[in-house]
């Protein structure tokens, strides 16, 4: 059983007593189902995500204690360690790829009857659609062996999507959908195992708006809606789009849009054939797909400005620069850095290149700061919060793709 002190047990109670009630009443969030939770762990919970908060609201509506499976970079902040070490014990895990300290871990938590809760999509949703469960997941979730609690944030995106500082007016509510009984998962394959998990997790904010049609209001809805929406459908250019309040412009083509209470958006100078953010969102995936067929030495996107450039080590973030730019290729993303800010950098040139076929695995994590592993090295790369780092990890995930497809 869990060691877990006295003294931490009580913090955690006042905590969730008064921090927790004050963070649900705050944000309106309203609980459907909770009666079909267990009483007593193990098990595992797993959900859509689209909050900031959703783990938040997740441990401060449950009267057990959740240790969350978080991105390995909060361990390395000096005055956060504890607090997810100690405090939470929390289970830290690299974004991106897979870790099987990480799994070590969940198990421990599970035997000692303990509640594991993680996001199967590793990240939050930035257009409010959420990601099917991988045959990798569905196999950690046979091994383990316990119930498994499917919930929906609803409302969660339309609250505060990913791509905004700004919080709207509106209710989340955390809807338990589904408890997979470990006994369901006997004698399943795999695929089953992700099909059954699937067909309760996957989560479109696009139709539960259409079904429920529940205004987020806002008077600076479109604020940081440059972050999503990256390239202007039609002039095809990239990060010309700027957000003011709740309308946002092209200011290569001048074209205009407005993001009503719904979310939809609205034509106001020129036309679009997209309505929501996600098929907006898609339209920029087939758009960028094309463009990796174009030549591996040509920058495909306008240079963006750097601010934070990092190495991670095991214990710490190293900074290398806060003054370079960024842009990329079909092939690979270019840094050119103006000023190190280290006497001896780990590099011999001012321009950087990280080639593709030689990043391991690739996350956006707080902040929209771009994490990625080339070779044995973890780099931390930021830009201004008016360019979208999105379009860098989503370039690199089509290229990704794209080498799969042609290897079978």
């Amino acid at each position: 059983m869990s060691k877990t002190s006295w003294m931490i047990k009580l913090l955690r109670l006042v905590l969730k007593k008064t921090y927790g009630k004050w963070i649900l009443h705050h944000y309106d969030v309203h609980l459907k189902g909770y009666e079909n939770i267990p009483i007593e762990g193990p098990f595992l919970i797993i959900g859509n995500h689209s909050h900031t908060y959703d783990s938040l609201f997740l441990s401060a509506s449950m009267p057990l204690h959740i240790h969350w499976v978080m991105g390995a970079y909060l361990f390395k902040i000096r005055f956060l360690h504890h607090i997810f070490d100690t405090l939470l014990q929390g289970i830290a895990k690299q974004q991106g790829k897979s870790d099987l300290q990480t799994i070590k871990g969940m198990r421990t938590r599970l035997n000692e009857g303990g509640v594991v809760a993680f996001f199967p999509e590793g990240t939050r949703t930035w257009d409010g659609e959420s990601i099917p469960v991988n045959n990798a997941t569905a196999k950690l979730i046979r091994i383990f062996n316990v119930p498994v609690v499917i919930v929906h944030f609803e409302g969660a995106f339309g609250s505060k999507p990913r791509w905004t500082l700004k919080r709207r007016k509106g209710p989340i509510t955390i809807r338990v959908v589904k408890v997979i009984q470990k006994e369901e998962l006997h004698h399943k394959s795999v695929e089953e195992v992700a099909a059954l998990v699937n067909t309760h997790l996957v989560h479109s904010y696009d139709e539960w708006q259409q079904e429920h049609h529940i205004p987020y209001v806002s008077s600076t809805k479109a604020l940081g809606i440059e972050n999503i929406l990256y390239a202007c459908p039609t002039c095809h250019s990239f990060s010309t789009i700027q957000g003011e309040m709740n309308k946002f412009t092209c200011i290569s083509c001048k074209s205009q849009w407005e993001l009503n209470e719904y979310d939809e958006i609205l034509p106001l100078v020129g036309s679009s054939s997209y309505t929501t953010i996600a098929t907006w969102h898609n339209w920029e995936l087939s758009y960028v797909k094309e463009l990796l067929n174009s030549d591996s030495k040509t920058p495909l996107f306008n240079l963006d400005d750097g601010v934070l450039f990092q190495q991670a080590s095991p214990t710490q973030l190293i900074l290398l620069s806060k003054d370079f730019s960024i842009t990329a290729t079909s092939k690979a993303f270019i840094l050119q850095v103006n000023t190190f800010e280290m006497v001896e950098p780990p590099f011999n040139d001012k321009k950087i290149v990280f080639y593709f076929d030689d990043i391991n695995s690739i996350a956006i994590n707080a902040k929209s700061t771009l994490e990625f592993s080339h070779g044995n090295t973890i780099y931390r790369v930021r830009i201004k919060s008016n360019q979208s780092i999105l379009k860098y990890m989503e370039l690199y995930q089509l290229h990704q793709k794209m080498i799969i497809k042609e290897s079978v």
